[in-house]
């Protein structure tokens, strides 16, 4: 059995077209190949977290997979993510382990992304003329780098919630068109964009809005 660690994930990914494998993974899901049980849940209160185990195969394939993800939210008082992970990988054939992936997320994270971007290739307008991002974390950088391949716009709309964190989020420096911050009496305002930024053709994609 390999054990995986996050670095040498990291050295393949690149190489990888993960849009594309996660349209295949699409197809699959709709040709009824994939076989997704319903996801398990472990609720924490002392201290606050929870623990989501995800499992699935395609029919016919090599392998299948058990996720174990976790979202503990007082880790930054520790120093450490709040958020981590890994991968379990077994034979299909015989049910031996053959791979455990210590990705620490990083694969939820580029996996999440992936789907928003196979979203917007397939759904959003022919012609866009600004992309709209609500937040600034690790979902809204790598879904503006995994969009921008796919479309020809460049004008970008951040949105978030603190003014002063903007400085640590360098990652859009190339792409900003403008920032979207609320204002003193709670309303939201729009800087440098005329008109009203929500009109006909939008392409909403929504990541972390399972309970929404």
């Amino acid at each position: 059995m390999h054990v995986i660690s996050l670095e040498a994930i990291e050295r393949v990914l690149p190489q990888l077209d993960v849009v594309a494998l996660m349209e295949e993974g699409f197809v699959a899901y709709s040709e009824g190949r994939a076989v997704v049980p319903p996801v398990g849940e472990l609720v924490f209160e002392d201290p606050p977290g929870e623990t989501h185990i995800k499992y699935g195969y395609i029919r016919g394939g090599d392998y299948y997979v058990i996720k174990i993800a976790s979202g503990f939210y007082g880790n930054a008082e520790l120093g450490l993510p709040s958020g981590t992970g890994m991968m379990l990988l077994f034979s299909q054939k015989t049910g031996f382990p053959e791979a455990v992936l210590l990705d620490e997320g990083r694969l939820t994270d580029v996996r999440t992304a992936a789907a928003g971007a196979v979203a917007a290739k397939h759904l959003a307008p022919s012609e866009v003329e600004r992309i709209g991002i609500l937040g600034g974390g690790v979902q809204a950088r790598l879904q503006l780098e995994l969009t921008l391949p796919l479309i020809l716009c460049r004008k970008v709309l951040v949105w978030m919630r603190d003014p002063a964190k903007v400085a640590a989020y360098q990652w859009h420096e190339d792409y900003l068109h403008s920032l979207h911050f609320p204002s003193a009496t709670g309303d939201y305002t729009l800087d440098s964009v005329p008109g009203d930024p929500i009109s006909s053709g939008l392409d909403l994609v929504i990541q972390g809005g399972d309970g929404a």
